[in-house]
C-alpha cells in the first residue's frame, strides 16, 4: 500500500503539481515522512513528518539523498548516504521492496524505517529527481524483537532439542540442548550444514521424506537414530510442524526428544521377559503377604501348577510342606526389612505331592519411590545336584580309602591349581600337619634349586590344561637327605571338557636315579677305556705291520714259501685287528656327541658317504640312486655313518651274477622319517635277520667277505640314540632293504 502511495505521489510530482497548494496541504497532512530531491540527490522538499521522524531540519539544496542524520543496515553496519536506497534509485537501479533500515537522530536516539524511493522523469524519460517515503516501523520491530527474544528464551530453556530445517535439509537453527545431543561444540559446527549427515544411514531416506512432508504443510512425528559428531548413536523421537516465513516459504520446525534411555529400558524389559520365559529356573513374584503375582513357564514345569492355578494364591498354601510352617513368615520379615535371601536351600512340594530339594534366591522389589512392595524369587531344582553330591561324597570316600593304601604320594587340586588333598603317604613322608594345603604345603619341602622350576612347570600345565611331568627333590625327614621324585598330574574334565579337578602323584625314583648315575659313570669309564685301549693297541699293530712289511721286502730272498705265506697271514691279521679297534672306537663314541644344534640335510650326508665309497663303487661298477631326502634334527656325521655302512655292505655282499644296484629313499610317517636302503645283493636268511645288528655278528667268514662285524652294530647304536628303530627285510638271492626311523 505504501509503495502504491509513493507511485501516486510520483505521478503528481511528474505532472507538475508539486507546487500545487492542495498537494502540499495533502502531503503535510500525511503522517509519513516525505521528501523530494533533484537528479543529483539534493533535497528540494520535505514535509513536517520528515522533520519529526529524522529529529532535524534538513538544508534544502545542501543535504543530499536522505533527510536522516545517520543510516545503518539492520545488522548495525553504517550505510553511507550515497549508498542509501534513494541514491540507488536516482542512479537508475532497481530498489527491492521491503527494505528495512535503522536511522540515528542527532540526539542519539534511533528508529526503524522502511524507504519507498521513486524517481521522477521528464517527458523524454530522463531522471530529473526523486521522491521518497520513510515509514516508521519502530514499534513493529520492537515487538518483533521482543517476540523473538521470548521465543529464543523459551527455546533455550527447554530441555528438548528445538530445530528448524529447510526443505533441502539445511539446518537453519538448533538450540543448546540440541547441540549437546548431536555432540556439537558450537552452533557453527552444524548450522548451515545438511542435517541428513547426522541421521543414521538406515534412517536417512525416511527422514528426508518426513522433512519434505513437513515443508509441504503437514504435521507429523517420527522415530529415528542419529550418529553424533563424535560417533555416538542415539535414539530420537521428533514432533514437527510447518513454519511459514513472511516471504511465503515453509520450513520444518520440530521438537525432538532423546529417547535412548527409554528405548534401552524397553529393550531391557523385553530381554528380561525373554530371559524369564526361557530360564530353566522357576521365577516367581509375590507381594509382601506372600501372594503369587507372576509365574513363569519353568515354575509350571518344576511345581506342576499352571500360571492360572498359581497366581493369586499364597506361596505357603501352595508349595511349602506342612512341617515348615515358620519358613515363609521369616522370609517375608527379612524382605520387609530390605534384606536379600541368597541360595537358601529348602524343600518344596509339587502339585502331585512330591518333595523337591530347592535353592531359593529372593530379592525385594521396590517402587519408584524406593518402597518395598514385593519380592522376586528364583527357585532352582537341586534334587539331581543333591543326588550327585551324595554319590560324589561316597565316591570321594572310596577314592581316599584307595589313595591312603597306595605306596605313592597322591594329591588333588582345584581347577586353579590349589592343592586341596594329600593321602596318608604324604603325611608319613613329610611329617606335615593335616589341613596344610596350597603352594606353601609343598614348596616348604622342595629342594631350593627345584622350587621355581617346579612352580613354573606346574602352573604352565594348569593354565594350558596339559599334562604335568617333572622331576624334583623332596626332603626325607627320616634319613635327613634329599630324595628324587617324579611328579605327574592330569586334569579331570566334565562332559563339557571343563577342568573340574587335578589328580596327581609323586613317585620315589631315588633308587632309579642312583642306578642311572652309576650306569652313566660306567659308560663314561667304558668309553674312556675303549679310547685308551684303542690308542694303546694301535701302536703295536702299526709296529707289526711296519716290521712285517720290512721283513717281506728286505729278506724275501732268504724266506721260503711257507715263511712268506705265514708272514702274509701275520700282516692280514694285524690289518684286520687295526680295523676292528677303529670300529670299536667308533661304536663307543656314538653316544658321546651332544644333541644336534640344528637340522642336518640327509642329501649332503649321503653325498659325503658316497665320496668315501668312491673306490668300491668304481671298482664294482655299482649304481647308486636316491630320491629327494629330508632335513632332520640329527647329527650329519651320524647320518653319513649309517649310509656308509649300509651302502658299503650292499656293495660288499653283491651277487656275482649282476651289477650291484642300491636305492635310497625316505617317507614321512607322523613324527618320524622312515629311511630305506635297498639293494639287489645276495640277501639274508630270515632266521639271521635279528642277529646281524649285534657286535661281531657275521654270517660269512673273513675269507669270503672282509669286515669286522661291527658296522651294523654302529648303525643300531646311532638309531637307538635318537629313540628310533632299524630292521631288515630280505630274501636270500633277492636282495635286502634296510629300514631305519629317525625323528622328523
Amino acid at each position: 500500500m505504501i509503495a502504491s502511495a509513493a507511485k501516486a505521489l510520483t505521478a503528481l510530482v511528474t505532472g507538475g503539481d508539486v507546487e500545487n497548494s492542495v498537494f502540499r496541504e495533502m502531503v503535510e497532512a500525511l503522517p509519513v515522512a516525505i521528501y523530494t530531491t533533484d537528479a543529483q540527490g539534493r533535497l528540494t522538499y520535505f514535509n513536517a513528518a520528515a522533520v519529526k521522524l529524522s529529529g532535524r531540519v534538513p538544508e534544502l539544496g545542501t543535504d543530499k539523498w536522505c533527510v536522516t542524520w545517520k543510516i545503518f543496515l539492520p545488522d548495525g553496519t553504517p550505510l553511507p548516504h550515497d549508498q542509501c536506497p534513494m541514491a540507488i534509485a536516482l542512479k537508475g537501479a532497481e530498489v527491492p521492496n521491503g527494505i528495512e533500515c535503522i536511522a540515528e537522530r542527532p540526539d542519539g536516539t534511533r528508529f526503524w524505517f522502511t524507504p519507498c524511493p521513486a524517481v521522477i522523469r521528464d517527458a523524454e524519460g530522463r531522471i530529473i529527481g526523486g521522491i521518497n517515503l520513510l515509514v516508521d516501523i519502530t514499534d513493529r520491530k520492537i515487538a518483533e524483537i521482543e517476540a523473538n527474544e521470548q521465543f529464543r528464551a523459551i527455546v533455550e530453556t527447554t530441555p528438548e532439542c528445538v530445530k528448524i530445517i529447510a526443505e533441502d535439509g539445511t539446518l537453519l537453527f538448533m538450540n543448546a540442548p540440541g547441540l549437546a545431543m548431536v555432540g556439537a561444540p558450537s552452533a557453527e559446527a552444524v548450522i548451515g550444514k545438511n542435517v541428513y549427515d547426522i541421521i543414521a544411514p538406515e534412517d536417512r531416506d525416511r527422514f528426508r521424506e518426513f522433512n519434505e512432508r513437513i515443508c509441504r504443510g503437514q504435521k507429523a512425528s517420527l522415530q529415528f537414530d542419529i550418529v553424533g559428531l563424535e560417533g555416538e548413536r542415539r535414539n530420537m523421537e521428533t514432533r514437527a510442524a510447518p513454519l511459514r516465513h513472511v516471504d511465503g516459504t515453509i520450513v520444518h520446525l520440530a521438537i525432538t526428544h532423546d529417547i535412548t534411555e527409554r528405548i534401552r529400558a524397553e529393550r531391557g524389559a523385553l530381554r528380561l521377559s525373554a530371559i524369564v520365559d526361557s530360564s530353566e529356573d522357576a521365577i516367581i513374584s509375590k507381594d509382601l503377604n506372600g501372594v503369587i503375582t507372576s509365574w513363569n513357564k519353568s515354575a509350571e514345569r518344576i511345581f506342576g501348577y499352571s500360571a492360572a492355578e498359581a497366581i493369586g494364591h499364597p506361596v505357603a498354601a501352595l508349595l511349602i510342606p506342612p512341617n515348615r510352617p515358620d519358613e515363609e513368615p521369616k522370609i517375608l520379615a527379612r524382605l520387609r526389612s530390605g534384606e536379600r535371601v541368597d541360595h537358601f536351600e529348602t524343600v518344596r512340594r509339587r502339585k502331585d505331592g512330591a518333595l523337591l530339594d530347592i535353592s531359593l534366591t529372593i530379592s525385594p522389589i521396590k517402587d519408584a519411590e524406593g518402597r518395598i512392595i514385593g519380592a522376586s524369587k528364583i527357585a532352582r531344582d537341586i534334587s539331581e545336584n543333591k543326588r550327585i553330591q551324595a554319590a560324589l561324597l561316597a565316591s570321594e570316600a572310596r577314592f581316599r580309602q584307595l589313595a591312603d593304601i597306595m605306596p605313592q604320594i597322591v594329591w588333588t587340586a582345584r581347577p586353579d591349581g590349589y592343592v586341596d588333598y594329600y593321602n596318608e603317604r604324604w603325611y608319613e613322608y613329610t611329617g606335615s600337619s593335616p589341613g596344610a594345603f596350597g603352594d606353601a604345603s609343598w614348596e616348604a619341602i622342595l629342594h631350593p634349586e627345584d622350587v621355581q622350576k617346579t612352580r613354573d612347570t606346574y602352573y604352565a600345565a594348569v593354565n594350558s590344561g596339559g599334562l604335568y611331568n617333572i622331576e624334583y627333590r623332596l626332603m626325607d625327614r627320616k634319613e635327613n637327605r634329599w630324595r628324587w621324585f617324579v611328579g605327574r598330574a592330569v586334569p579331570v574334565r566334565d562332559a563339557e571338557s571343563k577342568i573340574v579337578k587335578w589328580f596327581g602323584t609323586c613317585t620315589d625314583i631315588d633308587e632309579q636315579k642312583r642306578v642311572q648315575s652309576e650306569l652313566q659313570r660306567a659308560n663314561e669309564d667304558l668309553e674312556q677305556f675303549a679310547f685308551s685301549a684303542s690308542h694303546d693297541l694301535q701302536e703295536p699293530l702299526r709296529s707289526i705291520n711296519i716290521y712285517s712289511e720290512l721283513l717281506a721286502t728286505r729278506h724275501s730272498e732268504t724266506l721260503n714259501e711257507d715263511a712268506k705265506r705265514f708272514l702274509a697271514h701275520v700282516r692280514n691279521g694285524a690289518t684286520r685287528m687295526e680295523l676292528l679297534v677303529r670300529d670299536l672306537l667308533t661304536y663307543t663314541q656314538v653316544t658321546k656327541i651332544e644333541q644336534p644344534p640344528e637340522t642336518a640335510d640327509a642329501n649332503e650326508a649321503l653325498s659325503s658317504a658316497l665320496d668315501n665309497l668312491e673306490g668300491a663303487i668304481s671298482e664294482t661298477g655299482a649304481k647308486i640312486s636316491a630320491a629327494s631326502l629330508p632335513s632332520l634334527p640329527v647329527h650329519g656325521m651320524h647320518l653319513q655313518q649309517i649310509f656308509q655302512n649300509l651302502i658299503g655292505n650292499a656293495i660288499k655282499y653283491r651277487s656275482p651274477e649282476r651289477r650291484p644296484i642300491v636305492h635310497v629313499a625316505a617317507e614321512r610317517q607322523n613324527a618320524r622319517w622312515i629311511f630305506a636302503v635297498s639293494d639287489n645283493g645276495i640277501g639274508i636268511d630270515p632266521e639271521y635277520q635279528e642277529n646281524i645288528f649285534g657286535l661281531f655278528k657275521r654270517l660269512h667268514t673273513s675269507d669270503e667277505y672282509s669286515g669286522t662285524g661291527i658296522g651294523l652294530a654302529i648303525c643300531r647304536r646311532i638309531v637307538d640314540r635318537y629313540h628310533g628303530r632299524i630292521w631288515v627285510e630280505s630274501e636270500p638271492g633277492r636282495g635286502s632293504t634296510f629300514r631305519f626311523s629317525l625323528p622328523a
